[in-house]
């Protein structure tokens, strides 16, 4: 071995190292707590272990019923595996999620390694250390549910569409994994079969050849029929349970404060078009994309953006020299991705969403990294030894948002509490608590990760109707009853007038309604930074009838 690829391998090792020490690191405690949809899918997948059925008692459904939202269900059966070697747990829950943010930093490297643009020969190394560094991808790498997952599946398809541009004999495994991607994440059920159509005429000429031809065929037969599930998906309301997130709502506003300055056959399409483009740009904004997080709290960490400011000079010079060399089929190809990639986005009514548009990291690492290669070919040294301080710096406040701040200020979005919480409910099996559900995330499924609850239980819990119209009954009810809780909203007018204790946040039971009601606060749970999470009031059912003189009729029966 060369002695200058046995530095590139070794190259390659420490930055394959750092990436799973920023995906790992603490990765059971940070973030701090449990999001729900983490709470979904350990446990469906620790249901599935046990029983081969999910929550409601489906067995081995083909997509799973999480609030009604019927999530792809790739990522809760590769989480089976996890929950199996490491047991039902915070840790397992992302470990997957965490472990395929790994398998991108290497993605990211053949891809540049294949690259026709730059001979520059640390380029895909390069690459691959700004995506192991990225906030965008450690954030969601670190997330215990589909989206990180769906994510890398969809990428390597992308990997092997490349490759297959080059050799064609690659050309079917690209459409199966792009195919296989759609039942990964929500978003690449309507991403690639535009991507894949696309892609068929956009590459036409190397897809379409007399040689490739019966490749390409090949792949596409072998795409469609991974379909099938999804097809069958597709004639249920299971399958478009994201609709409600086109801007429709927005458009009759628009088109009403027009009405009577256009024709309806105009209005509509200009309104359409407006409010396209505008989210279309929005995932090319140096604002989105260098300077501000997220809108969401629960998809950032405290003070980043998706990518370090300092990257935003990369991403120009990059987008200028793949343009500028748009003759060169590498170049197409990345100019392909980032024309498709935002058209999804583009109809959703989130302005920009890191989370929704995860797939956009791919296009725009590799943007940042050929602006690196054309910075260092230009000014050499000076541009490396600036690469370098500027790392070192973004590392620093990684480390701090990351991991000292978010554990912290984002502990309460997160889920922090529902441990503790739990741990109230099962060290009192003789107290009913009831947990209002009309401010609180759907309690149930914390409940039964936490304690562990056993599968036929909830399932017993659930009316048979959902399981026989599983795909089509897609009203989801967060009120549920079993062992000793109850979780729903709080009924004054009964709730008072029985011996239980009532659960909500700081804001469900004011003091006065505490004092009025004569409920004693027998337990708060607080955050990190000190605020209320959880706060349990006990009923005092009898004294509120005697102060009262037994004028409800719930007296009555006391």
């Amino acid at each position: 071995m060369k002695l200058g690829k046995f530095k590139e391998i070794v190259l390659l090792a420490l930055v394959i190292l750092l990436s799973i020490f920023l995906r790992f690191y603490k990765l059971g405690s940070i973030p701090n707590g449990l999001y729900v949809d983490e709470a979904l899918t350990g446990y469906n997948a620790f249901s599935i272990l046990l029983t081969g059925k999910d929550e409601y008692g489906k067995f081995l459904p083909l997509a799973f019923r999480f609030f009604g939202s019927y999530s792809p269900p790739f990522y809760v059966y590769l989480t089976v595996v996890a929950v199996k070697i490491f047991g039902l747990s915070i840790f397992s829950t992302r470990f997957s999620s965490a472990a395929f943010g790994v398998i991108g930093v290497i993605l990211v490297y053949f891809f540049l390694k294949y690259s026709d643009l730059f001979k520059f020969k640390y380029l895909p190394l390069i690459g691959a250390f700004l995506f192991s560094i990225s906030p965008w991808a450690i954030f969601f790498s670190r997330a215990g549910y589909e989206i990180n997952f769906g994510f890398i599946v969809l990428s390597l398809g992308i990997l092997f569409l490349w490759l297959g541009l080059r050799k064609i004999k690659l050309i079917p495994l690209a459409y199966i994994f792009l195919s296989l991607s759609s039942y990964g994440s929500h978003l690449n059920r309507y991403l690639i079969p535009i991507l894949a159509a696309l892609s068929l005429v956009y590459f036409k000429k190397e897809l379409f050849s007399k040689a490739a031809k019966r490749f390409t065929t090949l792949g596409l037969i072998f795409a469609f029929l991974i379909q099938i599930p999804n097809l069958y998906l597709f004639l249920t309301p299971a399958f478009n349970t994201k609709g409600d997130l086109f801007y429709q709502d927005l458009l009759t506003t628009q088109l009403s404060k027009i009405h009577g300055l256009l024709p309806q056959f105009l209005s509509y399409p200009l309104s359409l078009i407006r409010e396209f483009s505008a989210r279309y740009l929005t995932y090319f904004s140096p604002r989105s994309l260098f300077l501000l997080e997220d809108p969401d709290i629960q998809r950032s960490a405290p003070g980043l953006s998706p990518f370090y400011f300092w990257m935003v000079v990369p991403f120009l010079a990059g987008l200028y020299n793949i343009f500028k060399e748009r003759k060169i089929l590498f170049s197409r190809f990345i100019i392909f991705l980032l024309l498709v990639f935002p058209v999804p986005l583009a109809l959703t009514s989130e302005p920009f969403s890191s989370q929704r548009g995860l797939h956009m990291l791919l296009p725009l690492v590799i943007v940042i990294t050929i602006g690196m290669g054309a910075l260092f070919k230009k000014y050499g040294k000076i541009a490396f030894l600036f690469f370098i301080i500027l790392s070192l710096i973004s590392f620093i406040f990684l480390w701090r948002s990351y991991f000292v701040l978010l554990p912290f200020e984002r502990a309460k979005v997160w889920g922090y509490g529902f441990d503790k919480l739990t741990q109230e409910i099962v060290n009192n099996p003789k107290i009913t608590y009831v947990i209002d559900q009309e401010r609180i995330k759907p309690f149930y499924i914390e409940f039964a990760f936490f304690s562990k609850l056993s599968p036929e239980k909830l399932q017993n819990s659930v009316g048979g109707k959902i399981k026989e119209n599983y795909y089509t009954n897609i009203v989801f009810n967060s009120s549920y009853k079993f062992q000793n809780i109850e979780t729903r909203g709080v009924e004054w007018e009964k709730d008072i007038y029985k011996e239980q204790i009532l659960v909500g946040d700081e804001l469900t039971i004011s003091e006065s309604q505490a004092m009025e009601h004569f409920l004693t606060k027998v337990f708060e749970i607080r955050d990190p930074v000190n605020e209320i999470v959880f706060v349990g009031y006990k009923t005092d059912p009898t004294t509120k009838c005697l102060r009262t003189n037994f004028e409800s009729i719930y007296c009555r029966k006391i």
